[in-house]
């Protein structure tokens, strides 16, 4: 069995597809994902929502997707449901040496991949708003007879990311779902959350805080499995 690094590569394709579309909480558990590190130290992986042994065969595949707080600032709460409440605004680049300029939060993924048949699969990342109706595909790949566990902890203020007007300083919900797919390009299995930045009283287009089903443009990112390379992924934390 090989062991998968990280992300082989992320393939940065042009293409703009416009569609609307929903995310909502979707997993097989929430709760803590052991041996989840997302890529750092000291990330919380208490609160995952884990979509676990999706089986083909005699392979396996866990997807997990989380919220967490970026250095020191507010923490990250949920509702123990999928939904998580994070804190508009920038984080300014911390002491010596310095960091990348961010948002107060990032989202946190987790893909492990027990391919026992090589049959070969491919992960892809949506993301999106609900203040735009415009998706970008920026990658896809396949996977093809590899093994192990791919993670990272991204925030929306990236270049390779921001492809949906996302302003770090507004309030808004935002909605992340990992998909896995087989070599035909089949959907096997899904696992996804919402982060709430600020106050719902204060996001445009959201009539009261019941409504959590929102309009949300959104953003391929796919992972193709293995190696976007470990240092450049704790780099990006």
């Amino acid at each position: 069995m090989k062991k998968l690094l990280g992300l082989t590569s992320l393939f940065l394709t042009t293409g703009l597809a416009v569609f609307a579309t929903s995310i909502t909480p979707n997993y097989g558990s929430f709760g803590p994902l052991s041996g989840a590190t997302f890529g750092g130290s000291g990330i919380p992986n208490d609160a995952v929502a884990a979509t676990t042994k999706i089986v083909n065969g005699n392979d396996t595949i866990t997807l997990g997707l989380t919220a967490t707080a970026r250095y020191a600032n507010p923490t990250v709460g949920n509702n123990g449901a999928g939904t998580f409440f994070a804190t508009p605004g920038l984080n300014d680049g911390l002491g010596s040496p310095s960091h990348d300029i961010g948002t107060t939060w990032n989202f946190d993924w987790y893909i492990n991949l027990a391919d026992n048949t090589t049959a070969g699969y491919s992960f892809a990342l949506l993301y999106g708003n609900n203040t735009t109706g415009a998706s970008t595909l920026l990658g896809f790949g396949p996977a093809s007879n590899v093994s192990g566990t791919a993670q990272n902890s991204w925030n929306l203020n990236m270049g390779f990311l921001n492809t949906i007007s996302f302003d770090p300083n507004a309030s808004a919900i935002y909605g992340f779902q990992l998909e896995a797919f087989d070599a035909a390009g089949a959907l096997l299995g899904t696992t996804a959350i919402n982060v709430q930045v600020g106050q719902l009283d204060e996001i445009p287009g959201v009539p009261d805080a019941a409504s959590t089903a929102l309009l949300l443009g959104a953003g391929f990112l796919t992972l193709a499995v293995f190696g976007f390379g470990k240092n450049r992924l704790a780099l990006a934390k």
